[in-house]
């Protein structure tokens, strides 16, 4: 790791057995986030989060701030936007989450970026993807757990990895902050 805290990938100095136990639980919550919220175990998705957590979407989905604070109110907005797919628009949610990559790490705070694809199975019996974008998660640790304390999702144009790094130069990508 650097003076930064970026973990640089591949670093073997990142492997002892104390920080691979770290790194498992980081992204296990991660994951679980996804996979709580298809199911619709919002209970259980909420002890996910900080209490005092952010979740940003960019750009926020139909029936979805862009903003949420405290984790009473992330878990009572992704309740109804699940409500929302299922009763309105005749959907079930699948969340793939692939490519996480723990970029920094300490005692108490974690960085993850991962990629999300979001598949629906509607009601009549078809499929699409209904989202493709990415994660940006800080986490914290709370005793024993780690917790989701701020949670981006880019849906237009991937961030950068590597923090201070700048997006691929690109004219027609658009960046969001």
């Amino acid at each position: 790791m650097t003076d930064t805290g970026w973990i640089q990938p591949g670093d073997m100095d990142q492997l002892d057995p104390r920080t691979l136990v770290q790194r498992a639980a980081v992204t296990d919550v991660v994951v679980a986030a996804g996979l709580l919220f298809d199911s619709g175990e919002f209970e259980t998705l909420g002890t996910l989060y900080t209490a005092d957590a952010l979740f940003e979407m960019d750009p926020a989905p139909e029936g979805f701030p862009a903003a949420v604070r405290t984790r009473d109110q992330i878990t009572a907005g992704l309740a109804a936007l699940w409500r929302h797919n299922r009763e309105t628009v005749g959907v079930h949610s699948r969340h793939a989450t692939s490519n996480l990559l723990v970029t920094r790490l300490s005692e108490d705070t974690a960085e993850v970026y991962s990629i999300f694809t979001v598949t629906g199975r509607y009601l009549d019996g078809r499929f699409d993807l209904r989202r493709l974008g990415n994660y940006v998660d800080l986490l914290h640790r709370e005793g024993t757990a780690w917790r989701i304390a701020h949670r981006r999702l880019h849906m237009m144009a991937p961030p950068p990895v590597r923090p201070g790094s700048s997006p691929a130069s690109d004219p027609d990508r658009e960046t969001v902050a």
